[in-house]
């Protein structure tokens, strides 16, 4: 599963499995195990850029 996406402000690396007790950055709910999302580096203004994880299909109700 190696496919690359980019957004507006953030560059999708690829599709993966989120650790345990994540939160999806866009809707802000938990990921469930073994449920495919986006990996993202989210570039911040001072000091590294942070992973963060979005569903890889819309994101549920």
């Amino acid at each position: 599963m190696a496919s690359t996406t980019k957004a507006s402000e953030d560059t999708y690396e690829y599709v993966t499995y989120a650790p345990a007790k994540s939160r999806c950055s866009a809707c802000r709910k938990v990921i469930k195990q073994l449920e495919p999302v986006r990996r993202c580096e989210h570039q911040r203004t001072s000091g590294p850029p942070t992973v963060v994880y979005r569903h890889a299909t819309d994101c549920p109700d």
